[in-house]
């Protein structure tokens, strides 16, 4: 909080002060509540997976997708996340059982190269969601990511089912996001 003594200043002085000020809490207040949120649509995106295969969100969720797919798990991460190599391998762990129920499991990559990507992959032995590539971070700043991991929850209709900010950490959290795509 920016705490200002007016009586100390001249009439011009205060005026610009109090603008800036304004325009600060303008530029904060909006930037506090923009992104992607709960019921909102998902934004469209289409990015790379890690063998250079397009892959579009569109073709799993919403008005365009294809075939009848209960929804989608999306996760951003990065390498030097810390929670985010925890998570992944529980996100691993539970591709197979979210796919017989229709759910496609995707994890986005923020901003690092491939050799990096494969790299972390291969050490925690993370083999089975789909993994993109947001090199230059389009995709993360359609949905607003602000924190790694964020996990999205996007049911069939392409609608926001739940987003949590910060490392799933055990599988019931996991399968109960998963289950509001079921419903």
């Amino acid at each position: 909080m920016i705490f200002v003594d007016i009586s100390q200043m001249n009439k011009k002085t205060t005026v610009v002060g109090l603008v800036i000020a304004g325009l600060f809490i303008i530029l904060f207040a909006s930037s506090a509540v923009a992104g992607t949120r709960v019921n909102d649509i998902a934004p469209a995106f289409s990015l790379q997976d890690i063998s250079g295969k397009e892959f579009s969100l569109g073709d799993v969720v919403g008005e365009t997708k294809k075939g009848n797919g209960r929804g989608v798990i999306l996760s951003f991460f990065a390498s030097w996340c810390v929670p985010c190599r925890s998570e992944l391998p529980l996100i691993n762990s539970h591709v197979d059982e979210f796919k017989k129920k229709g759910i496609t499991v995707v994890i986005v990559n923020l901003k690092e190269d491939i050799d990096t990507i494969r790299a972390l992959l291969d050490e925690l032995k993370v083999d089975k969601p789909i993994v993109l590539s947001d090199r230059h971070g389009s995709a993360a700043e359609k949905f607003g990511v602000r924190a790694l991991p964020s996990t999205y929850f996007i049911g069939a209709d392409g609608r926001v089912r739940l987003i949590i900010f910060g490392e799933i950490y055990n599988e019931k959290e996991l399968r109960d996001g998963a289950g509001k795509l079921l419903k």
